[in-house]
Order: C-alpha cells, then sequence, then structure tokens
C-alpha cells in the first residue's frame, strides 16, 4: 500500500465518524440509533476506499471493494428503516417489511463477493495506472444497477417521509428535520454527479467524502448539543391519540380533515365526511351555519343522535385559523363527549332534590312524633289521671271511649307507618317474598276497617274474583291496603262508598281501591304523581302525615309494580296495584 491525500482524508474522517457513531450507540436509546448504525456502515465504506485507494494490486483493491460493501449494500437501508421508524410510521415497521426492505442488500452483498465466478456485479475489473497513483477501473454488470436503483428509492424515500411528516412541526423539530435530510440530499447529490462522469482521476468516487463530511456535522450535533434527545411528537400521532373528535373546517363549512375519534363520535365513516358541509350533518343546529366565514372563537353544546342512534351530549370548541396575513383560512372545531357528565350531572341534581324530599320528610315526622303521636298518647295518659283522681266519672269514661279508641286507632296506623318507613331508610332491609292468599289478608282488613266505615256512614264494600295465591312480601301488601283503605275512608263521609277489589289476570292478581269521596284537584293529583308528600284534612277534618302514600309506593315498587293513580274533584279516587303470581317467584324474587 501507499498512502495518498485521498485515502489519508477517508482514512481519518472515517475513524472520526466511526467514534462518533459508536459513542452514539453506547449513549442514544430508541429509533436514533438506526441513524448511528448508518453512520458506522458509511465509515466503514470510507475505511474500505480508502485502503482501496492506497492499494496497488488488483487483488488488494477487490479485497477492499468487497468490504466496502458492507456499508454500501447496507446504509442506505438503514437509513431508510431510520426514516420510517423516527416517523413513527407504525403500519410499516414489522418484521416481513424489515426482511423485505433488506433482502435486495443482501442479495447486492452476496453478488460482490461471489463476482468472480458469475460477472453478475462487475463485468470486468482492471488497474489503471495512468493517474497519480493505482485506480481501479470497474465495467459494471447488471446487479449493479438494480443496485443504484435501490440506492436512490430508499435515499429519497427516506428524505421525502421526513420532509412530509415534519413540515408542520415546530421550528426546533424542522430544523432537525432539515439537518437529517440534508445528511441524506447532499451526499446524493455528489453519487448522482459520479454517475453522469464527473470522476477526479476518471475513477474516484466523491460520495463517501460528502457522506463523511456530513455525518461529522450531524454527529457531533447530536452529541454536543443533544438535538435529538426529545424525538418529535408527529401531528398524526397525537390526533390520533386524543380522545376527543378533531374537525377541520375551510371559510365555507367544508371539511378538510377529521381524526378517528370524531368518526367514531358521529358514527360515520371518514369518506363520508371529508369534502361535505357541516350544514349536512348538523341540520337542526343553527349554530354551525353562523360559523361560517366567523373569526370569533365560539363555544356551546348540542344534542345529537349519531349515525348509530345514539343520543349524544356535544360541547363543541371553536378556533379559527389565520395565515401569515391575518386572512381566516378555516377552523378547528374540538368535540368533547359529555353524554355521561351530563348523565352523572342530572343524576346528582336528581338525588340532590331527592334527599331535600327527604330532609322534608325528616322533618315533617319529627313534627309527627312531637305533635299527632304525642299528642293522643299525653291525652290519654291525662285523661286516665282525671279518672282515677275522680274529676272523671265512670259513665264520662265510657262515653268517650268510642272517640279514644278512634284515636288510638289513627295512633297505632301512624306508628306502624314510622316503623316501616324507619325501615325503608335502614340498610339491611330484606323483602321477604313467600306465596300468600290476598283473599284472606283482605277478609281481615275489611272487619279491621268496619266499625270506623260505620261510624262515618261510609260502606265497604269487597270483591274477590278467581285465585288470589300472591308472591310477595306479605307484611308490605298489609301495610299497602291498609293505607290505602284507611286513606280513601279518610276523605269520605255519610252515604260514600270504598270499593277493595282483586282479581285475578293470569299472571297477576290487579288490585283496586275505589271511593267516591272528595277526590282531588289536578295540582294534587300531579303532585301525588310526581311522589311529592304532602296531607289535606279528610271529610271531617281529620288530620294525615302524608307518609303512608309514601310507603304504598316504596312498598309497591319493591314487589313488582308501580301506583296507579286517578282521581277527579268531588267524585272520589281510584288507587290500583298489580302482584305477581306464584309461576313469577323466579323473575321477581331478587
Amino acid at each position: 500500500m501507499e498512502l495518498n491525500s485521498f485515502s489519508v482524508v477517508l482514512l481519518l474522517s472515517g475513524l472520526l465518524v466511526a467514534g462518533i457513531s459508536s459513542a452514539m450507540i453506547s449513549q442514544l436509546r430508541g429509533v436514533i440509533r438506526w441513524f448511528a448504525i448508518t453512520m458506522l456502515l458509511v465509515s466503514i465504506w470510507s475505511l474500505a476506499y480508502g485502503f482501496e485507494l492506497a492499494s496497488k494490486s488488483l487483488g488488494s483493491m477487490l479485497f477492499w471493494v468487497k468490504v466496502e460493501y458492507i456499508g454500501i449494500a447496507f446504509a442506505p437501508v438503514t437509513w431508510f428503516w431510520f426514516c420510517i421508524s423516527y416517523a413513527s410510521l407504525d403500519r410499516w415497521i414489522s418484521k416481513s417489511t424489515f426482511f423485505g426492505v433488506f433482502l435486495i442488500p443482501t442479495v447486492t452483498f452476496l453478488l460482490v463477493l461471489s463476482n468472480s465466478y458469475h460477472s453478475w456485479y462487475y463485468a470486468q475489473t482492471s488497474v489503471d495506472y495512468s493517474g497519480p497513483f493505482p485506480l481501479l477501473s470497474i465495467e459494471t454488470g447488471p446487479w449493479y444497477f438494480v443496485h443504484i436503483a435501490y440506492f436512490y428509492v430508499t435515499l429519497f424515500l427516506g428524505n421525502i417521509i421526513l420532509l412530509t411528516r415534519f413540515k408542520h412541526g415546530d421550528v426546533l423539530y424542522r430544523k432537525q428535520t432539515y439537518l437529517l435530510t440534508s445528511a441524506g440530499f447532499f451526499p446524493w447529490l455528489f453519487n448522482l454527479a459520479y454517475l453522469l462522469g464527473y470522476k477526479p482521476f476518471g475513477h474516484i468516487d466523491l460520495t463517501p467524502f460528502a457522506f463523511l463530511f456530513m455525518y461529522i456535522l450531524v454527529g457531533i450535533a447530536l452529541l454536543r448539543f443533544r438535538l435529538f434527545d426529545i424525538k418529535p411528537i408527529v401531528r398524526d400521532k397525537v390526533i390520533e391519540s386524543l380522545d376527543k373528535g378533531i374537525l377541520v373546517v375551510d371559510p365555507k363549512n367544508r371539511i378538510l380533515d377529521i381524526n378517528p375519534f370524531i368518526s367514531g363520535l358521529l358514527g360515520l365513516r371518514r369518506s363520508k365526511l371529508i369534502g361535505k358541509r357541516l350544514e349536512d350533518f348538523f341540520p337542526q343546529h343553527g349554530e354551525f351555519e353562523s360559523l361560517k366565514g366567523s373569526p370569533l372563537n365560539q363555544k356551546f353544546e348540542i344534542d345529537y343522535v349519531n349515525g348509530n342512534l345514539q343520543q349524544k351530549r356535544l360541547l363543541i370548541n371553536i378556533t379559527p385559523v389565520f395565515d401569515k396575513d391575518n386572512i381566516l383560512t378555516g377552523s378547528i372545531l374540538l368535540f368533547d363527549d359529555i353524554t355521561e357528565e351530563r348523565k352523572n350531572s342530572e343524576r346528582i341534581q336528581k338525588q340532590a332534590e331527592e334527599l331535600k324530599d327527604l330532609n322534608n320528610l325528616k322533618d315533617k315526622l319529627f313534627s309527627i312524633i312531637s305533635h299527632d303521636l304525642k299528642g293522643p298518647i299525653f291525652g290519654l295518659r291525662e285523661l286516665i289521671k282525671m279518672t282515677s283522681k275522680g274529676m272523671v266519672s265512670q259513665k264520662e269514661l265510657f262515653d268517650l271511649m268510642p272517640e279514644i279508641s278512634k284515636n288510638l286507632d289513627a295512633v297505632s296506623i301512624l306508628m306502624e307507618n314510622l316503623l316501616a318507613w324507619t325501615s325503608t331508610q335502614m340498610k339491611g332491609e330484606f323483602i321477604r317474598k313467600k306465596e300468600f292468599d290476598l283473599g284472606d289478608l283482605m277478609d281481615q282488613h275489611l272487619e279491621l276497617f268496619k266499625q270506623f266505615s260505620v261510624d262515618k256512614g261510609t260502606k265497604i264494600k269487597l270483591e274477590k274474583e278467581g285465585d288470589l295465591k300472591v308472591f310477595a312480601d306479605k307484611n308490605m301488601v298489609d301495610l299497602i291496603i291498609r293505607n290505602l283503605l284507611s286513606n280513601a275512608l279518610k276523605y269520605c263521609g255519610m252515604g260514600d262508598q270504598v270499593l277493595l277489589s282483586a282479581t285475578d289476570q293470569g299472571k297477576s292478581v290487579f288490585i283496586q281501591v275505589i271511593d267516591t269521596g272528595t277526590g282531588m284537584t289536578k295540582e294534587n293529583l300531579e303532585k301525588l304523581k310526581m311522589g311529592i308528600s304532602f296531607t289535606t284534612f279528610g271529610k271531617n277534618k281529620e288530620k294525615g302525615t302524608g307518609l303512608g302514600l309514601v310507603l304504598v309506593r316504596d312498598y309497591i315498587a319493591k314487589n313488582g309494580d308501580v301506583l296507579h293513580i286517578e282521581s277527579e274533584l268531588n267524585k272520589g279516587s281510584s288507587f290500583s296495584f298489580s302482584l305477581p303470581k306464584t309461576e313469577m317467584e323466579l323473575i321477581l324474587d331478587f
């Protein structure tokens, strides 16, 4: 070997690039290592080319050519793999793609190693002694052009991928991209000049010199300034990962771009959205018509039924986009699905209202306990004291007994309702369903209220039809019927009638309590249907608490139905519900 200026430059710069690339491989992580591997392959190419230029014999030159092709064959494809990895083109990154892109370089390298057997890569080789030092003269074979084509395609595609993917990125990331692409384009121009015939001394290829120069600059920038510590967040990656819908429109409200989330949110494919006008998808919402050409930020909510017939509540933020001359070029619409948020808000509001009603009911119960319950009991106690002291005669006491009995009946019902309501508000209440004969229970209640109805001059009528065996909580049904009958008698007077009926309807028993009493106003009927607790005086000025119907409604729901109420002022009221029969046990006993 005999060193010359060309070989010395290649050897020294090749060693420098090899050192930089080795340091990068050891210090850096992730896809940037592929760039470092490309630099290392170029340094191998350059070092081997330096030794080729220093060689004097054909055999020595051909040996170093084979070493050169470790870099020449594989550097373009590692550059391409770096570009698609750096640009986060995940759909391209797979084992099959990897083996596919490395196939031709591998074949090229093997053909170079075995060229003496087939001459597919170099048709003929010789040494040219006409220059200042011996140079390898070659005549290319057919596969040489396959390699050159693949070399150019991979370099070109890699640069195009970087430029197109990061052209909208931050200034810092664009500078990184320009630095990277220059490392690909600059040597490519020198190689093109080589192919067009510009070769010092007729044979020297300046491509490795250009690669080395650019990679030294890029390598120093990488290690000293840490330019690639933070990988650019690819625009598509960010937008596609957002859990909010993004929709871009021009000043005429034509849709230019969307992200996958908005497609799913609206229940429409991308092809159905791009190029269409916003008004085509939101015809009921004039807000989008007023958006056209508007330079203002806007924010509003809409109700929308998407293509999958799902009801959605959407919060829409609109941001106008201006060019460098401050001319409106379109708008970005950010769609946020707040359906669940609104449902939760409504649920919380409903719970707050229910809590308020419960607090009002609690206050009413304290009033009941302190007045309606305490009054009759304290009155009875005082009456007993007065009798024992001789202040009330035995005859007067017996005269008061019907009134005392009536008061104690009212207190008894009130106590049972209070205890039942307390049970419903405590954790651990159980619904003990079993089969029983509703007809027997109705007979018991008819007997219970018989004297009370006689005293009021009201007639109670009982009607039973068919098999009345039901599957329900007997204690709850007992309280339901007692409260409904008590309530009906409360609003009835002389000559009125109360009907308690039960009818077998096959899979259930239909129960009704109908009275011809005072009835209710439309306002009070609506309050009752909405579950609002209130009370009014009975026909004989009887007082109530409103607690009975609260329990009735709750207990009927727990036994599988709802309370149906009909009423007309001065004509009477009707309360009805159904109870399941034995065969419904498996369905309703939960």
